[in-house]
């Protein structure tokens, strides 16, 4: 799956913003100890694997993002248009996904054995990986009876 992102800097924003859609998410992420980096996205586009960014979802994006969370640009010290934001870089990523979503679960093998599946978050891996993590230690410490 292929996503884009715009990394701005932002030290006015604090906060970590999401609205869902399947095609369109879109999401301000504050990225922690990073000089004040906000990650703004994004698209995900299933079977896609270009590694270019394109400036039409870049312009997408900074107009979603500002129209969900306005703060961004109502409080941006160097001014209140998109154009004052001060972008950083633009990032087209290739992420690892699945049909169906992550697959966290159990899988005997053999004689005993069991296997722990955790993977295929795709572009949402960093906003999910605590509590993905979370659920396969808790699958192999049940299965430890620890």
């Amino acid at each position: 799956m292929r996503g884009q992102v715009v990394v701005i800097k932002a030290p006015h924003i604090q906060e970590n913003v999401m609205k869902w859609d399947a095609a369109k998410p879109t999401y301000i992420i504050k990225r922690p100890y990073s000089n004040d980096q906000l990650i703004l996205g994004g698209f995900l586009q299933k079977g896609d694997w270009t590694a270019d960014t394109f400036r039409e979802q870049t312009e997408d994006i900074l107009k979603r993002t500002t129209e969900l969370y306005p703060k961004i640009l109502e409080e941006n010290r160097k001014g209140k248009r998109i154009e004052d934001l001060e972008i950083l870089r633009v990032v087209a990523g290739l992420r690892p996904g699945r049909e169906g979503g992550a697959r966290i679960e159990k899988e005997f093998v053999d004689a005993g054995r069991v296997l722990i599946h955790n993977y295929g978050a795709a572009g949402y891996g960093y906003q999910a990986g605590i509590g993905m993590a979370d659920k396969a230690v808790s699958l192999a410490l049940d299965r430890l009876k620890l």
